[in-house]
């Protein structure tokens, strides 16, 4: 049998699946065999339906034609919807949080010790901070920061408040614990403002505060200035009493009450002054019992220039900034020279740094000893100072007894003196008291911290919205990929490729005489095993036997000589056929020839290696005579007319009819059965004019790459010509090898 392929002398032409290849008996003369897949009425099959949309056996069935193709761009689309949707999501706003605390007690100026606020008071003087750093004087103030000015979202902005005050949220944690959260799409920026915000409104919190402080000592001030008024008043009474009664030590007594104020402002003073000195002395006490207390930087500098490497660090630090000096004089534009310099200079300044921290790391205990002998001293210089001061005070505190025990003995002589003495004596008291007062709400003044603590500074929290960016993402790709898949599977369909023997039947309303099994690929037959090989070639060989037999019953019954292979279409299988059938004619012993008249695309020549002219193109021109084009082939009782060199005469006398049937006529008494493999009938008539001077037509359908409307309009063609369509055979069938026991082939004797 010849091969389909040039160079090869034995094919192994196209499968079949076995069973459908039209095995039936011999019927009575006149009548077509018997098929399974036969019609009614083969010569007029019915129209393809024209559905809109495909069920969905039929779009997977297109599908596996085309899965490669379609997952390939399938693929391709996913990929890329996915990076489309993930590139244009945006991502989630950053955030940028910074938790405060608000303390709910403050001191008590007047008394001592804490004021706790209630509830509700807290409660609005929390509402209170939240409305105030919404206020645009206070956003105004914070974009005003010359950090915060520069930030191009604020230096860009009309109403930089307003940019602010869109960032910005304030949400209460607890009773005493807010956080204060700017969200945007700049992080480093919204960390400067909210960095910015926070320091700008606890320096607002203690300006508030002290406010509050001073307020408080201008009114004990006036308070004490009132009181001081009031004393001064009975003195002058008790001055006035004095003379009227004309005491003899009036004066001595003026003189003596002064003394007394006097030491009275003394003992204050000193009293004053031991308590600081006390406050000091606890302060740095708690200091030196909780060891955590920084050097001194004189001690510090010190160790650095003991410390040889410090020294020969800083040598380099000082040379690397003279090479850069050097370098930068030069004013050359990015000097590589200069660059390198500077670039040297960083490195020396860090190579500083790590020495430093070297070196106070090997000194570090020396230096705690000594900071703490230098805190110790001082405590015993305060201890010191508070003792003397506590002498002064007592010593101030027994010559004031005297001397008021002293005028006391002066008054007694004058009634109207020891009233006014006893008058005086409150205000006294109560002035001593508020100068204490005084000098404690000083203290509080100087010590005074802030009510509001940062528990966490400003901090970023970056949102790159990766779980819906990836869920989206995911999902763009999947439906990209099902897509195209359905897409390709829809235009695969909407080409209506025969997928099968049924729809050559259903669908075209074609008999089905034979199928053909596909070819392996040649790497396949070359490489696959002996014994696979002997079966699929008995499997080819039974199928076109088969169909061999299906034919010439109905060649015998119809009295038909001329057979005419076709298709619809280029690439469907039909010269393979036609050498098949001719091949598997011969070898039944019918002097069998196969003529040529796919007169522009000629292939036949090569599947029997022979010269592809003379042949039937020159007989139809009348330039040879039959008995020179026709040729022998290697395979008994098979001969071939090539088709010739084609050419616009050869069309032309194609067309006339005439020698066609001459030439039909005279190779009719010469040979039992002529196969005729023509062209395509789609693309050009040559096989419509050839068609009608023949005995029939066999369609050669191939499966997955014919197409069911193109296969219905040649048939149609034929139809309206009335040329008897005897059937089609299908080729490329898929068949399982082991499916329909063809191991029984194989134990025939050779």
């Amino acid at each position: 049998m010849p091969h389909p392929n040039p160079g090869e002398r034995h094919p192994t032409p196209p499968m079949a699946v076995p069973g459908l290849n039209g095995y039936a008996p011999p019927q009575p003369a006149g009548q077509y065999a018997p098929n399974p897949f036969a019609v009614a009425n083969p010569g007029a099959p019915p129209q393809p339906a024209g559905r809109a949309l495909p069920t969905l056996t039929e779009l997977l069935s297109a599908f596996k034609r085309r899965w490669p193709l379609a997952l390939m761009v399938g693929v391709v689309v996913a990929t890329l919807m996915a990076a489309g949707v993930w590139l244009a999501m945006p991502s989630g706003k950053h955030r940028v949080q910074a938790t405060l605390q608000f303390k709910s007690t403050r001191t008590n100026l007047l008394g001592g010790g804490n004021i706790e606020t209630s509830q509700d008071q807290f409660n609005k003087q929390m509402d209170s901070h939240k409305k105030y750093m919404e206020t645009k004087n206070f956003l105004d103030k914070v974009a005003a920061d010359p950090e915060v000015r520069k930030l191009p979202s604020i230096a860009t902005a009309d109403d930089k408040a307003a940019v602010i005050r869109g960032m910005f949220s304030f949400k209460r944690e607890s009773d005493e614990i807010v956080t204060l959260t700017l969200n945007g799409d700049e992080p480093e920026e919204m960390q400067v403002i909210l960095k910015t915000l926070v320091r700008e409104y606890i320096a607002k919190d203690k300006d508030d505060e002290q406010l509050v402080r001073q307020n408080t000592l201008r009114q004990v001030n006036e308070m004490l200035k009132e009181l001081q008024d009031k004393l001064d008043e009975q003195r002058k009474k008790m001055q006035e009493s004095a003379d009227r009664n004309g005491t003899s030590d009036s004066v001595t007594l003026g003189l003596l009450t002064s003394r007394i104020t006097s030491t009275e402002t003394n003992l204050q003073t000193e009293q004053n002054k031991a308590l600081q000195l006390k406050n000091q002395r606890e302060l740095l006490t708690a200091q030196i019992a909780d060891g955590k207390f920084a050097p001194d930087p004189t001690d510090l500098e010190e160790v650095f220039r003991s410390s040889t490497q410090v020294a020969e660090k800083r040598r380099l630090v000082v040379l690397a900034r003279k090479a850069a000096e050097d370098a930068q004089k030069r004013l050359v534009p990015n000097d590589s020279t200069r660059v390198e310099a500077e670039g040297k200079v960083k490195d020396a300044e860090k190579a500083v740094t790590d020495a430093e921290k070297d070196a106070l790391a090997g000194a570090a205990d020396g230096l705690k000893t000594k900071q703490k002998a230098r805190l110790e001293a001082k405590l015993g210089e305060l201890n010191g100072s508070y003792e003397l001061a506590q002498k002064t005070a007592e010593d101030y505190k027994k010559a004031l007894d005297a001397l008021i025990k002293q005028r006391n003995a002066m008054k007694n002589g004058d009634v109207g003196l020891r009233i006014a003495e006893r008058e005086a004596d409150p205000l006294e008291t109560q002035k001593a008291a508020l100068i204490k007062q005084k000098s404690d709400m000083e203290l509080v003044e100087k010590n005074a911290a802030s009510r509001i603590d940062i528990l966490e500074d400003a901090q970023i929290f970056k949102n790159f919205n990766l779980k819906q960016k990836t869920a989206f993402a995911a999902i763009a790709a999947l439906g990209g990929l099902l897509g195209v898949c359905l897409l390709v599977s829809y235009v695969e369909w909407r080409n209506r490729r025969v997928d099968g023997v049924d729809q050559v039947v259903t669908e075209l309303g074609m008999r089905v005489i034979g199928t053909i099994p596909a070819f392996p690929s040649r790497a396949a037959l070359r490489g696959g095993e002996t014994g696979a090989n002997q079966n699929w070639r008995f499997i080819l060989n039974e199928s076109v036997n088969s169909t061999r037999t299906m034919l010439l019953h109905t060649a015998r019954t119809q009295q038909m000589q001329v057979i005419l292979v076709t298709s619809a279409m280029q690439g469907e299988g039909k010269t393979s056929l036609s050498s098949q059938l001719a091949t598997s004619m011969a070898t039944a012993g019918l002097r069998t020839l196969i003529l040529d008249c796919d007169l522009r695309n000629p292939s036949m020549q090569k599947l029997f290696d022979v010269p592809v002219a003379p042949g039937c193109a020159e007989i139809l021109l009348q330039e040879i005579d039959v008995s020179d084009a026709v040729q022998a082939t290697s395979v008994p009782n098979l001969w071939i007319l090539p088709a010739g060199q084609c050419n616009h005469r050869v069309i032309a006398a194609l067309a006339q009819g005439h020698p066609v049937e001459a030439l039909l006529n005279r190779l009719r008494g010469q040979f039992d059965i002529i196969i005729v493999d023509s062209c395509p009938i789609l693309p050009v008539a040559d096989t419509l004019l050839v068609a009608q001077h023949v005995d029939g037509v066999v369609f050669s359908i191939l499966q997955d790459v014919s197409q069911l409307p193109k296969v219905q309009d040649a048939s149609e063609r034929l139809v309206q010509l009335n040329i008897p369509l005897l059937g089609a055979v299908v080729n490329g069938i898929k068949p399982d090898i082991q499916a329909y026991g063809y191991n029984y082939v194989k134990q025939l004797p050779a």
